[in-house]
């Protein structure tokens, strides 16, 4: 099946874009590669601004249904492990959004406005998860005030900053940096689970050995 040219472009600018940063590409640059004229592009989308959040609406959208997995009721620990590495492999697909994330929200305005809306639907849904979790037995209640709010936003803070951190970090690209990440992210929820929740948490370890020899940061704990 033939691929629309939209879907042509935009599959070219996110490889360009995550090779070279958002600032090195160019209407010019994707045009070329597609051998189309920058005419022909630009009737399409306008300007690389205009690329950029449709790049970014595709990603909310995928994050969305992975999202809605962890919201359902019989979602276990392996179910969100699976979800937390498949969530940061659509992440690191459309990397450069967040490796340029501050120049790209000062410039288009809409896309801030409307990533700021998704953070604040999302953190309501990782709190149903998490509630959900506690309703299981698989997570303990709250002995602090607010526990659980604060560990969303902590959440989200990783979940902005992890790509970032990775490209100053390691060399590594792809799967084992998806995977090494994953793990971090899930790790916080760890001190939060049950005994149930931590039977869980050690089989589903078990049945993925690749996070148990996966990359290190700095110094070897």
């Amino acid at each position: 099946m033939n691929m629309k040219t939209k879907d042509k472009i935009l599959e070219v600018a996110l490889r360009q874009f995550n090779e070279l940063g958002a600032d090195q590409v160019s209407i010019r640059t994707i045009a070329n590669e597609l051998q189309i004229s920058a005419g022909n592009l630009c009737y399409h989308f306008k300007n690389t601004d205009a690329i950029i959040f449709q790049l970014y609406l595709n990603l909310a959208e995928e994050m969305g249904k992975m999202v809605e997995v962890v919201q359902h009721p019989d979602t276990d620990i392996a179910q969100m492990i699976e979800e937390t590495e498949l969530t940061f492999s659509i992440m690191y697909k459309y990397r450069f959004l967040m490796l340029d994330f501050i120049a790209i929200t000062r410039r288009i305005s809409e896309l801030r406005e409307h990533f700021r809306q998704i953070i604040r639907l999302r953190q309501q849904q990782l709190r149903e998860g998490i509630e959900n979790l506690v309703s299981k037995g698989l997570m303990h209640k709250e002995w602090a005030p607010d526990m659980y709010n604060h560990l969303v936003l902590h959440s989200m803070m990783v979940a902005d900053a992890w790509i970032p951190n990775a490209e100053v970090h390691f060399d590594e690209k792809g799967e084992p940096i998806v995977r090494f990440y994953s793990q971090m992210m899930f790790s916080m929820l760890v001190p939060f689970l049950t005994e149930s929740g931590l039977a869980q948490y050690h089989k589903a370890l078990e049945d993925r050995p690749e996070w148990q020899a996966g990359l290190r940061f700095g110094a070897s704990f």
